[in-house]
């Protein structure tokens, strides 16, 4: 038979037709099967149990969440505890003290006046939790001395004689006037501890040292009555020398005081204290 172009390219046309046809069917057979698949697996999926389902179900839930979402779930888990507790209410210690706290100097003018007590009884004792934490982990002494006197008289407070005068020494061991010139009178009166004179000199000695009136009153008394040493008199009478004072009562009682110790001192000693006195 003899070829021709024509007919080569009749025969090319048929094998590329018979090649096309071949795919064509093979491609609509996958797609029945995935089709088939499908609707085999919606099926199984239909047919598994309830129980099968829920461990499905809790298998999404176990996904990770968010740090926002995970933050307000813990919220609303937290706010569902409290309402369960009844701690829905609010407290009144949930507020800040309305009262404003003392300054040191104001709370040493106060204690100089003796009236630190009846301001926080004025108060209304709010600021009872403040001055704990300034005497116990501040350790300021003026509010060392405060809290000591709270507790050794029950102001605002369970009384506690032994912890009150445990915070008034150590108000005392930081210099505090006050608390030594108490601790002095507590050691004369036999209040809280036992009477004993000795121990209430030195107090009144260095309270006096710093300036406490009433402490140089009552040790200067003490003196006079024979307690102590005689080469005390001298820097005792310094003291009262140098003191001033508007209060005529007090100016008399001064008077009296000096004159009293110049009875118990030779000349030239009172001359040395009155000089003395120049330079404190």
């Amino acid at each position: 038979m003899l070829t021709t172009p024509i007919t080569k390219l009749t025969t090319i046309y048929r094998h590329v037709k018979a090649v096309l046809c071949v795919v064509i069917a093979s491609v609509s057979v996958s797609g029945v099967n995935v089709l088939a698949a499908e609707n085999s697996g919606d099926s199984l999926i239909s047919s598994m149990p309830v129980s099968s389902k829920q461990a499905a179900s809790k298998s999404l839930a176990s996904k990770p969440v968010g740090e926002k979402e995970q933050r307000i779930t813990d919220s609303g888990k937290r706010a569902v505890a409290a309402e369960e507790a009844g701690n829905t209410k609010t407290k009144y210690s949930d507020f800040p003290s309305a009262v404003e706290l003392y300054s040191d100097d104001e709370l040493n003018q106060l204690i100089g006046a003796n009236t630190h007590l009846q301001r926080v009884r004025a108060d209304e004792c709010q600021l009872v939790a403040d001055i704990k934490v300034r005497a116990e982990l501040v350790k300021l002494p003026s509010y060392q001395f405060l809290w000591g006197d709270m507790l050794a008289w029950g102001v605002c407070v369970d009384k506690n004689a032994e912890l009150g005068v445990y915070f008034m020494r150590a108000a005392a061991s930081q210099g505090q006037p006050r608390a030594l010139e108490q601790l002095g009178r507590y050691y004369v009166q036999g209040q809280f501890v036992q009477q004993d004179i000795d121990r209430a000199l030195p107090l009144f000695e260095q309270s006096a040292k710093l300036g406490f009136l009433p402490a140089k009153i009552q040790w200067a008394e003490l003196l006079v009555r024979g307690y102590g040493s005689p080469y005390d008199y001298q820097t005792a009478y310094s003291y009262l020398y140098n003191t001033v004072t508007a209060d005529a009562k007090m100016h008399e009682k001064l008077a009296r005081l000096l004159a009293q110790l110049e009875n118990r001192m030779p000349e030239r000693v009172v001359i040395a204290a009155k000089n003395a006195a120049k330079y404190q």
